[in-house]
């Protein structure tokens, strides 16, 4: 088992909720933003200029369909353009939950939820019409991968594999070039339940696993966190593994043949951790997470600049006694990116997000809805192809339970 994780109060939670479930059932419209954003190639289509986002705000949250007495939680967003966008996420008791901004309002959309818990991880589209969300499901006795697809018109369930004889296969990344290529990734629970690294492909009319490293080995922990797609032959996969000690970051490369760790900066004496992964480009990628030395955590950014991975500065404004970690990053075509996650304030966590100006990172000034003393979340970041829409969603403490957080930058 790994001595810790940085602060990740919604994945523990989730975590445990599926275990517990496990053990008791063995004991009893705009599709070029959009194929921009998914990385797919496409003839110029002429569009106007608009500016890039300029202020963040809080207003037009989300539905809440569990209510104000129950849990209701966003992990997933993508930004087609700045009157299209999707998130997804979970409500109680333990239901898909899919909403989407027409410009004006978010509006719930009827999603699939399949077993008796259901969660959805991520969002990513190919198009207005082809867009794909993952996450996963309890089927009565073991945590099943679940992917979900938008044809323009509904959300349905698409089959996808889970590894024979395990106990838990999640997903929690999913990233598209085209119609035929799509990789989702997560972790899957082996026969000595431990946490291995897992990879499923879309072909164009089917889910299968690809063999994936394991860093950690067979009986140590590892999993994989976020995907980001360059071409078919171009693909990146990011996560973390337990070395015996501590955690280290995992970065895995897809050549168009197999998937290959890559050297990795582990600036973390007691721990580094990755969570999200984005590319513009062959010689442009950038990933983000949290990095631990014994007192707190700190924000961490890593960039492949063609030929290596290498840490880069950035703020860390909870300061050196508090944790500051990042969960997600979004890149644009043109190399305009964000990062987002969470700052500690020694009374509650608040929104974080971080913006790349020019070649320096800087901190963005956000709201947090759950006031002076309460959590706010962020998990994940969008933008749209020109900039002009940036959306981070999450979810805040509003002081009995979580309720689902979406700020705009525009």
């Amino acid at each position: 088992m790994q001595l810790r994780r940085p602060h990740q109060r919604r994945a523990r939670a989730v975590a445990a909720l599926f275990l517990t479930a496990v053990a008791v059932t063995a004991i009893s419209g705009a599709g070029v933003a959009a194929v921009a954003e998914a990385g797919a190639s496409v003839a110029a289509v002429p569009q106007a200029a608009a500016p890039p986002c300029e202020a963040w705000t809080g207003g037009g949250q989300p539905p809440d369909p569990a209510g104000t007495d129950h849990d209701n939680y966003l992990s997933g967003v993508a930004v087609l353009s700045p009157c299209n966008a999707w998130a997804v996420g979970e409500y109680y008791p333990e239901q898909t939950l899919i909403v989407h901004w027409d410009g004006a309002a978010w509006t719930q959309v009827p999603s699939p939820s399949p077993g008796t818990e259901a969660s959805l991880r991520a969002v990513a589209p190919v198009s207005p019409t082809d867009i794909w969300a993952v996450g996963q499901y309890f089927d009565g006795t073991a945590l099943r991968t679940l992917t979900v697809h938008w044809d323009g018109a509904a959300w349905t369930q698409v089959p996808s594999p889970n590894v024979s004889g395990t106990k838990i296969d999640n997903l929690v990344a999913v990233r598209a070039t085209s119609a035929t290529d799509a990789w989702a990734v997560g972790n899957y629970t082996n026969s000595n339940n431990v946490s291995q690294t897992l990879i499923l492909h879309w072909n164009g009319s089917a889910w299968k696993q690809v063999k994936s490293p394991n860093p950690g080995g067979p009986a140590r922990d590892q999993e994989l966190t976020s995907v980001a797609s360059v071409s078919a032959k171009n693909a990146w996969a990011v996560g973390f593994y337990y070395n015996g000690s501590f955690d280290q970051s995992i970065i895995l490369h897809w050549n168009g043949t197999a998937w290959k760790q890559q050297k990795s900066p582990d600036p973390g004496t007691q721990g580094t951790f990755l969570f999200g992964v984005r590319a513009s480009s062959p010689t442009n990628a950038w990933a983000a997470g949290s990095s631990y030395n014994g007192t707190a955590d700190k924000t961490l950014i890593v960039h492949w600049n063609g030929s290596a991975w290498k840490q880069v500065k950035t703020p860390n404004p909870g300061g050196s006694a508090q944790n500051n970690d990042l969960s997600s990053i979004a890149v644009t075509p043109t190399g305009d990116a964000w990062a987002a996650g969470e700052l500690a304030t020694g009374t509650g966590m608040r929104t974080l997000v971080l913006h790349l100006d020019g070649s320096v990172w800087r901190l963005e000034s956000t709201p947090s809805l759950g006031g002076s003393v309460i959590d706010d979340t962020l998990t994940a970041v969008g933008a749209s192809a020109d900039s002009s829409s940036v959306w981070a969603v999450g979810h805040y403490y509003n002081g009995s339970v979580e309720q689902t957080l979406a700020i705009h930058c525009c």
